[in-house]
């Protein structure tokens, strides 16, 4: 069963549910040899991996792993680490942490493991290095590598105790803890030389992070009914997500909660975000499904849809996004918000984080801080700010209170279109409007001051530039509405361009997502002339 002791969440910003997107096995593995990164992975690498993980030898699953990592750089080849991390996965499924945490090749499996992670997610390191010291700490060179990554985050304090506490529960080897103790005290960056590195991991890098429940066998029950945890894909200030399987093997998404660690405002936001998904999602299949739920004093189950990858995480993988699926996502915000609009909730908080793709699709997750409104009202105020900087709208940080020292701020439906305005500004030039302002009091000002002209840097496509200068109007009442945009030209399909898009489209994935949206975009009623199409592919 489930030990709700094991979720004691730490205050860290709220990620949502997502899986990293990785191409299939067969089109990793098959594809022909080419100079990038992962053209010497072997063809074999599948059937080796079977027979390896067989032998049940955490020494010989090290090895391979070891040797498959050297046919590439992790860092930047995507694929490669999203097929290291899958095979640590299996691997941790096969061996239970409870039998092999002493084997030394295993413990260090768990540091690889969560420095892999860590390079598309640093927020996730504090509790997976936790794991791996708490479940194999005689090791030391498993307390070097939590305390290496703290110093990398510039946390030398922390860092420290972590080493002491190693010397203290009698790591060994002991030499190795103090020569680290002693690189830290005298300002050096790695706390062991490399060659010494390079002997306790195998690898000449120590990174960072991991999933907690990747490593167990641990079950969740809802109303009756079991579910399998397969790892942590997201956490927040007091609720953690996992991904899990069913009886029937199908995956799921599941939100804990803690109650017993949450304030009677937060407890509240989940709430509302239950009774919002329960209404919404019945009207647009661009809101995130809630298939079940559960609610006690100490605790909230969630059993949600579950998503591929979240779109904060599918940009940064990205250099830049092809204008095909560019348009296809702009589609699916505008009718996920163009819905919770409809039914008066303004949401107050987009941005890329709060969506997720499911089935080649964006769907829109997150309700904590969304806000009812009145049919016969445009704007309501609140009693604090909320949202996002590089998202947020003028009129929500303007101070609009009459009363000395009580701020408020307006919220209406124009706001949540300027938020999707600053995400498809990043889809379009790589970053937010205002992302370049590294002070925050310089930033704030930036956004609600009209002199501060917003750049718009010229693109081949005219239609989404006016769709940007239209969206970042500060005043709410001259800025376009979500109706207008879903009526734009931008949004109408041009076969010439559709055919240049796609052959710009470099994945088998990627062909397949774009070529799913676009029978959604036909089906949608948008205007496109097959005949020409064809016409124009001939």
């Amino acid at each position: 069963m489930f030990s709700h002791s094991a979720l004691q969440p730490g205050r860290v910003p709220v990620v949502p549910f997502s899986i990293p997107e990785k191409e299939d096995d067969d089109d990793y593995i098959h594809r022909k040899p080419s100079k990038t990164n992962d053209s010497s992975i072997p063809t074999n690498v599948t059937f080796r991996f079977d027979q390896v993980i067989k032998t049940n030898s955490p020494e010989s699953c090290w090895t391979y792993l070891l040797n498959l990592e050297k046919r590439g750089n992790p860092h930047t080849d995507i694929n490669l680490l999203n097929k290291l991390k899958d095979c640590y996965s299996k691997i941790f499924s096969r061996l239970p942490m409870r039998q092999y945490s002493k084997n030394s090749s295993y413990a260090k499996m768990l540091v690889r493991y969560a420095e892999l992670k860590g390079i598309e997610d640093p927020d996730e390191a504090q509790d997976h290095f936790i794991v791996a010291r708490s479940n194999c700490k005689a090791f030391a060179f498993v307390h070097i590598a939590h305390a290496q990554f703290e110093v990398s985050q510039g946390n030398v304090i922390k860092a420290s105790s972590i080493l002491h506490k190693a010397q203290a529960s009698n790591a060994r080897p002991a030499e190795l803890l103090e020569m680290a103790i002693r690189n830290l005290k005298a300002g050096e960056e790695r706390l062991v030389p490399a060659t010494n590195e390079e002997h306790l991991t195998g690898r000449n890098s120590l990174t960072m992070v991991s999933s907690l429940t990747a490593l167990s066998n641990e079950t969740i029950t809802i109303k009756g009914k079991q579910f399998f945890i397969l790892k942590m894909i997201g956490r927040g200030g007091s609720s953690k997500v996992y991904q899990v399987l069913d009886h029937k093997k199908q995956l799921f998404a599941v939100k804990y909660v803690d109650l017993e660690e949450a304030d009677a405002q937060t407890i509240e936001s989940y709430k509302n975000e239950i009774e919002h998904l329960n209404h919404l999602q019945q009207y647009s299949d661009q809101i995130i499904k809630l298939y079940d739920y559960e609610i006690t004093t100490s605790y909230i189950y969630m059993l949600m849809e579950c998503g591929n990858l979240d779109l904060n995480t599918w940009l940064r993988n990205r250099k830049s996004v092809n204008p095909l699926e560019r348009k296809f996502y702009w589609k699916n915000m505008l009718e996920a918000v163009h819905t919770i609009h409809k039914h008066g909730i303004v949401h107050s908080d987009l941005k890329p984080a709060n969506f997720v793709i499911v089935n080649a699709s964006l769907k829109l997750i997150d309700f904590g801080i969304a806000n009812r409104i009145q049919p016969d009202v445009t704007s309501i105020m609140k009693d604090s700010q909320v949202g996002t900087l590089n998202y947020m709208p003028p009129e929500a940080i303007k101070d609009t209170s009459s009363q000395p020292g009580k701020a408020r701020s307006k919220i209406s439906p124009k706001g949540d279109v300027w938020s999707l305005g600053c995400i498809l500004y990043c889809m379009t030039y790589g970053k937010t409007p205002f992302q370049s302002i590294t002070n925050q009091i310089t930033k704030l000002h930036a956004i609600i001051d009209p002199s501060h002209k917003i750049e718009f840097p010229d693109i081949s496509e005219k239609d989404l530039l006016d769709v940007l200068k239209r969206c970042l109007v500060r005043n709410p009442r001259e800025r376009i509405s979500i109706a207008e945009l879903l009526e734009h030209p931008y949004l109408q399909l041009k076969p010439q361009k559709i055919l240049t898009d796609l052959a710009a489209l470099q994945s088998p994935n990627s062909i397949i997502r774009a070529a799913n949206n676009l029978a959604r975009m036909c089906n949608s009623g948008m205007e496109l002339d097959v005949a020409e199409c064809a016409k124009s592919s001939s």
